[in-house]
């Protein structure tokens, strides 16, 4: 097997995971390409978490094999992630390669990454992570400025960007879609969905820390993902909560994530307070690694609460490899990730009462729960582990090299 030299280009890196799939993707990926023996080097801004740049990270270390090299944003567009980091440039020329792969899209280590490959003549290959799409699409941008800036972009940048990569990978057949309607070319697509790292969620240790830590009693209904308006429909979790207490007095609904908006988390506890739901209804925030994996793993039913249309789903495949049941809406890439009656119950979009029937169902119903939940670990860890996502990603550079 031939060991390729590969420039990796991405606007966040470890440990910003705060900013989710694109830097548990490239992190995991670049971890076991170097492992395979790749030469892996990244090329990445020193932002931190929530738009913070950080002064104390390193500018260049060895991470598990991987050469990264973190460059110092000297300007920022507001509302957006296009952080100018000049010397990204110069660094570019500097180097050997074999071919570059740059993560996200309308960003200005993207825009590099584009030009880079003309000048060093090197195949391109761009992770979309769901970024590839018209405005129209970007549903929660809709009337924040940053709008104005993607449409300017747009204009001036876009068609550079769209022709360049010899490749464009996306997650899912429902991203491809999108992606294509921006006018990627569909012989350049090529489907590789996100991964899991199916180890660490067999360590039930970390289910035990979790019950000695947060004293939680009873049937556990999880949330993971950011606390943030817009992101995830959380006000609806909560409202249904009193009926499936009824039925399930000891029933607790636990959000686990990063707080981006301290206003709307305290809009979500008031709701709590009114409803008398303290007891039921429990927060906590900016979890490390190991509470969220415990939380899985504690969970009897993991819920999905989006109310659009989505590319992918990372904690679907966490809580797959968790053996925890999921309930989520039919809409975008769920159906392609859940199996109907198989890995999870699947609900209608933005219907409250069938997210409370199918909540409960599982609840009530230990046979069932073990089921989904066993059918999910066999799907996740036959196609999600990382592993297999690098094999495929490998496969594509094998394409152009």
């Amino acid at each position: 097997m031939t060991r390729f030299k590969i420039l990796r280009i991405v606007p966040f890196f470890y440990p910003a995971f705060g900013y989710g799939g694109p830097v548990i993707h490239t992190f995991n990926i670049s971890k076991i390409q170097a492992k395979l023996g790749y030469d892996v080097r990244v090329f990445t801004t020193n932002i931190f978490k929530h738009d913070l740049v950080s002064n104390v990270l390193p500018h260049y270390e060895n991470i598990f094999g991987v050469k990264v090299h973190r460059f110092p944003i000297r300007f920022k567009l507001k509302g957006t992630h296009f952080w100018i980091t000049p010397a990204i440039i110069s660094n570019g020329l500097k180097y050997d390669y074999d071919l570059i792969h740059a993560h996200t899209y309308r960003t200005f280590q993207t825009d590099v990454a584009s030009f880079l490959s003309k000048i060093k003549k090197k195949p391109f290959i761009l992770t979309a992570h769901g970024n590839m799409r018209d405005l129209t699409r970007l549903q929660i941008l809709r009337g924040k400025p940053s709008s104005k800036l993607i449409r300017i972009y747009d204009k001036i940048i876009k068609n550079f960007t769209i022709n360049a990569p010899d490749r464009v990978i996306v997650h899912s057949n429902y991203e491809a879609i999108w992606t294509k309607e921006i006018g990627v070319k569909e012989e350049k697509l090529r489907i590789v969905p996100h991964g899991v790292d199916i180890k660490k969620f067999s360590d039930l240790k970390l289910k035990e820390n979790f019950f000695k830590k947060f004293q939680f009693h009873g049937k556990l209904i999880v949330y993971v993902g950011r606390i943030l308006r817009g992101y995830r429909d959380l006000h609806s979790l909560i409202k249904i909560m009193p009926d499936i207490t009824k039925e399930v007095p000891k029933a607790k609904l636990i959000f686990i994530g990063e707080s981006f908006d301290i206003d709307y988390e305290l809009e979500l506890k008031k709701l709590v307070s009114s409803l008398k739901l303290n007891k039921n209804i429990h927060f906590i925030t900016n979890p490390n690694w190991d509470e969220i994996i415990g939380g899985y793993l504690s969970a009897n039913v993991f819920v999905f609460p989006t109310n659009k249309s989505e590319s992918f789903g990372i904690p679907l495949l966490e809580a797959g490899a968790a053996h925890c049941p999921v309930v989520a809406p039919k809409v975008g890439a769920v159906p392609e990730l859940i199996k109907n009656n198989i890995s999870g119950l699947l609900v209608k979009l933005n219907d409250e009462e069938d997210f409370k029937k199918k909540i409960l169902k599982i609840l009530l119903d230990e046979k069932l729960e073990k089921k989904l939940g066993d059918n999910g670990y066999k799907i996740v860890s036959e196609n999600y582990s990382w592993e297999k996502i690098t094999e495929l990603i490998n496969e594509i550079y094998s394409e152009l090299l």
